[in-house]
């Protein structure tokens, strides 16, 4: 049964969550499972040293890169720097509905254009090996019209591409900020359900309000895969063997993490985004409070050795 839950769950793409450090602390977490690192644009990928961040990881192997843009060149050359650092799959962000993005004209924007992606994946495709897939959601605004995904998803066959992630929202443009666009569109599961059934060979996965790992008897029969978001971030305990696990045990997989961060800092300039993603993990437990301040503190002082005889002497 782990094994299915490996292969049937997945982290979501989330901005200033999925990072390098949180895929880092995942591994000790449960290192099968995989995830899709925030939304990088092709030309960030082209132009800086971003993808550095993700040696510390010492297997990438479940690890997706999610790249977003609008050229076909840009995308192959991002992706074979990409491949080049260890990547051997990349998601083309077809969801993102926020303005910034949308002003870009990428994002959202491009599930009216899916001559264009085709085009940007054979372009990817013609650089490197690696797998491509595609996430986006039903629907743009208010409109329920099913043709404009199965049109996407009929073209984007056309490229050789199978696998396809779908937000069940549509997503509204210009009057609805990020934040809202993940909570207010309503969610429509049979409508992934309906895509499955026309869509029998691809590999479709569904995104939007799942919070357990544990209904795969529930899904199975009706989609491929199920993606958590939010819920992953806030307890990614969930994917854990145990996925009930006691303080100590939670204790134990936060000081190796600490631990190995130190070992990479002695290396590499300290990072304080490694530390928000183990601040609010012990939530729910008594000493809670006290273990995130101490966490803040250290944000500042940069003394991990500070958290690491906290665990010492007070777990």
């Amino acid at each position: 049964m782990n094994n299915e839950i490996d292969d049937f769950y997945s982290i979501a793409p989330m901005m200033g969550k999925t990072d390098s450090f949180f895929c880092h602390l995942m591994s000790f977490i449960n290192q099968n499972t995989k995830i899709y690192t925030e939304m990088m644009h092709v030309e960030t990928i082209i132009r800086t040293n971003i993808l550095e961040k993700y040696k510390i990881l010492k297997n990438l192997s479940n690890i997706v890169i999610q790249i977003a843009g609008n050229s076909p060149e840009s995308f192959a050359r991002a992706a074979k720097k990409a491949s080049m650092h260890g990547f051997n799959e990349i998601n083309i962000n077809c969801g993102c509905p926020s303005k910034n993005v949308i002003a870009g004209d990428f994002g959202l924007s491009l599930l009216k254009k899916p001559r264009l992606v085709r085009e940007c994946i054979e372009s990817i495709k013609n650089e490197v090996e690696s797998t491509v897939s595609v996430k986006t959601r039903i629907g743009i605004n208010y409109n329920n019209c099913e043709n404009l995904l199965d049109d996407f998803v009929n073209e984007i066959n056309l490229s050789g591409v199978n696998k396809f992630i779908i937000h069940a929202r549509n997503g509204i443009l210009n009057n609805m900020n990020t934040k809202k666009n993940l909570t207010i569109p309503p969610l429509k599961y049979e409508r992934v359900f309906d895509l499955k059934k026309k869509f029998t060979n691809n590999h479709i996965i569904i995104n939007g309000g799942f919070i357990k790992t544990e209904e795969i008897i529930k899904y199975i029969k009706k989609i491929d895969g199920i993606m958590i978001g939010r819920e992953a971030y806030r307890n990614p305990w969930i994917f854990h063997k145990k996925r009930l696990l006691n303080i100590k045990e939670k204790i134990k997989i936060i000081e190796k993490y600490i631990l190995s961060l130190k070992y990479y800092f002695n290396k590499n300039t300290f990072n304080k985004n490694s530390l928000i993603h183990i601040q609010k993990l012990l939530n729910g437990h008594t000493g809670a409070k006290s273990w995130r301040q101490k966490v803040g503190l250290v944000h500042h002082n940069k003394d991990l050795q500070l958290l690491l005889n906290y665990i010492k002497y007070y777990y």
